[in-house]
């Protein structure tokens, strides 16, 4: 999912690197380096891309170097502008020290005793306050869990602590699972038409103003998206999806629903309430993500990272298919340029052919530029579900004389 900087828009990364803008500096492990760009990895789990120019130099203390003495694994400091649409342009790259020696110090660090442990650790992590100033893209709100009852009377020394039980597993979740893991498997090539409109807001509360309409043909070919015939506003370009910068996203498709199921993903699943999905009967739970086990990835012009996140999911009771996802970013670092994002799907039955499969019919995301009142708002259509077969012909014609 990425966003536009500062509602621009545009985000083609076509400012200049000028020496007379302030620099910006970054510290982290350098994960790859080629011969136009750099990427290094920030301490809060952000991944910075920076692009190299003529002007950017290597140091390791005060000498300067040859990008070639450094390496994935580094630690380096990057001193950097930063263009009008919020691409990163590195001015100077310093070596603090290498690979090796950081997986040295590393090694002794964890044989050494741990002494003053308490002084040393790190402060916990802020608090997901919910800051009623941005807007809130919700289908439905989870209603609050009631906290648990404190016990006053405190239990007997002498009486045995037995261990919890693990929670018995929830049929209907492993049902959802199931079904999300095999949600390509049955589906034929197919293609439809998106129609995405992108609203921008710069007030509070929101007033969204229309932007463009972005129109696609979508391609589902052997288990692949693909995005075909783009046009904005009914005028055909010839760019791709990334290259038309603003507001976008992908994974509406299955990839969100295999995700947020996949055991690898570890999200916490808690039952919420029972409602309904498009006039369906449906269980909704409420579920979180941590950090280390999220693939979802959220991107800002030179900036990414894969951030916990939480929301509800609605299920059907019978089938176990999902007929709403809702998702939002939480603890977002501080250093990142967005610091609200929201993305809600609704799926629903869709004829194709001469059967009928669970498709996403619409969806709705949402991002806010941190500190700022400048939000992004995109509604995604999903129209005129067709079966899609590749055909091919070969025809033998008589040489002519």
């Amino acid at each position: 999912m990425p966003f536009p900087w500062a509602g621009r828009g545009k985000g083609s990364g076509t400012g200049r690197d000028t020496a007379g803008e302030n620099l910006t500096r970054s510290r982290g492990k350098l994960r790859k380096i080629e011969e136009k760009s750099i990427q290094v990895e920030a301490p809060d789990g952000r991944s910075l891309d920076f692009r190299r120019t003529s002007s950017t130099k290597f140091y390791r203390n005060s000498d300067e170097i040859g990008a070639s003495y450094l390496h994935a694994g580094d630690e380096v400091s990057v001193e950097a502008t930063q263009d009008q649409d919020g691409y990163l342009y590195a001015r100077n790259v310093r070596l603090e020290r290498s690979g090796e020696a950081a997986e040295e110090q590393t090694g002794k660090a964890a044989e050494e005793p741990s002494v003053g442990a308490t002084e040393r650790a790190p402060a916990p992590a802020p608090r997901d306050r919910e800051d009623p100033g941005p807007p809130a893209l919700r289908h439905g709100i989870p209603p609050k869990r009631p906290g648990v009852e404190s016990q006053e009377e405190e239990p007997s020394s002498a009486a045995p602590v037995e261990p919890a039980a693990e929670p018995a597993a929830d049929p209907l979740l492993e049902k959802a699972r199931q079904a999300a893991e095999s949600f390509s498997e049955g589906l034929p090539n197919y293609y439809c038409a998106q129609y995405m409109t992108r609203f921008a807001s710069t007030s509070r509360p929101a007033n969204w103003k229309p932007l463009d309409v972005v129109s696609a043909n979508v391609v589902y070919e052997n288990g692949r998206e693909s995005y075909r015939d783009l046009a904005v506003d009914g005028k055909p370009t010839r760019k791709r999806f990334e290259e038309l910068g603003g507001a976008w996203s992908t994974g509406e498709f299955g990839s969100l629903l295999r995700d947020l199921f996949s055991r690898s993903t570890a999200a916490d699943f808690r039952f919420g309430r029972n409602s309904s999905a498009s006039g369906v009967a449906a269980r909704v739970y409420d579920f979180e993500v941590e950090r280390d086990s999220s693939h979802w990835r959220v991107q800002a012009p030179s900036q990414s990272i894969h951030p916990a996140y939480k929301g509800s999911v609605w299920i059907e009771p019978e089938s176990g298919r999902v007929l709403r996802l809702e998702i939002q970013a939480r603890l977002l670092p501080e250093e990142f340029p967005i610091d609200v994002v929201e993305s809600v799907i609704d799926y629903a039955s869709v004829r194709i052919g001469s059967g009928q499969f669970l498709l996403p019919v619409h969806a709705e995301t949402l991002s806010c530029q941190r500190g700022t009142q400048n939000c992004s708002r995109n509604t995604i259509d999903f129209r005129n579900y067709h079966k899609y077969e590749a055909e091919s012909s070969i025809t033998f014609e008589t040489p002519t004389r």
